[in-house]
């Protein structure tokens, strides 16, 4: 079976992401991304694929695997009381070669960065140090979410007893990989450049020379979300910067990300974010 492509969307103006996901049933996703994926699985009994090692996952499993190695984990047994979490942390290869060459601290880090790419699984007393260090995680500042992630980074290289999974590095999908990332990254390169503008599903079909079903194909399967719900939450997630580093006018700002209308914009922002733009600009400027 094929692992499907998927383009992990990076928040504006972070360079890395984390995503905390609690299921009751987690169905099998195999698939593969371009970035180094640490997970933590929480609360969790099933089954683990990656690349060609099948394995089974229990409570406090943390994995860090590497670039466009395919994997995907599927739950046996959950319960609505206790539902299975997964704790994920994805960064580029660029960015942690850039923190390794400028922090000497992190650079114990780069044979298990290296190993990554065969899967690397540590110890249950490491993922509990890196559960703690990642309780109420959504609560800190940006600055307050990077620090954490040095020390999580941190209990990574002071486990001495971490195992490799594969006998080999494996990335049998690197050549549909490859093109498929094209495709997207081209994608996404439009969006970048006319979110402002009125894009609709259509001029994007017709910009890509395919049907506008492919294009909204393509949004399911690498994203999890329409088109409308990928093109919305860059909005709003432009729209929040400029309320936090500029003076515009909100209705300005509203204009600016696509709105031409204000009364629909603090409608979607408020859902997207939880409160109103002005009390946003507020507490987080």
């Amino acid at each position: 079976m094929k692992a499907t492509v998927q383009k992990i969307p990076q928040r504006h103006g972070w360079s890395w992401r984390y995503k905390m996901f609690k299921e009751v049933v987690k169905p099998e996703d195999w698939h593969v991304h371009q970035e180094f994926e640490l997970v933590l699985h929480r609360n969790f009994q099933g089954k683990s694929r990656i690349a060609h090692f099948k394995g089974l996952i229990e409570h406090n499993e943390l994995l860090l695997l590497g670039p466009e190695v395919a994997h995907s984990f599927e739950s046996i047994n959950s319960h609505e009381q206790n539902p299975c979490e997964a704790h994920v942390i994805w960064f580029s290869k660029e960015w942690i070669a850039k923190l390794m060459y400028s922090c000497v601290e992190l650079r114990p880090l780069a044979s298990i960065i290296r190993d990554a790419n065969k899967g690397v699984k540590f110890s249950t007393q490491t993922a509990e140090k890196v559960f703690q260090h990642l309780n109420n995680f959504d609560d800190l500042t940006p600055i307050g979410q990077l620090a954490v992630l040095i020390q999580v980074l941190g209990e990574l290289c002071a486990d001495q007893s971490h195992t490799i999974l594969l006998s080999y590095a494996l990335s049998a999908e690197k050549e549909k990989s490859n093109n498929d990332f094209s495709k997207i990254a081209q994608v996404c390169k439009y969006i970048d450049n006319h979110y402002s503008s009125d894009i609709t599903l259509k001029k994007l079909a017709d910009y890509m020379y395919v049907s506008e079903n492919t294009v909204h194909r393509w949004f399911i399967q690498h994203f999890n979300e329409s088109y409308i719900s990928y093109l919305t939450k860059l909005r709003l997630n432009h729209a929040s910067q400029l309320l936090t580093t500029t003076l515009q006018p909100i209705s300005l700002i509203a204009e600016n990300v696509g709105y031409t209308n204000r009364s629909n914009f603090n409608r979607s922002f408020k859902k997207y974010k939880g409160m109103s733009p002005s009390l946003y600009r507020k507490q987080f400027k």
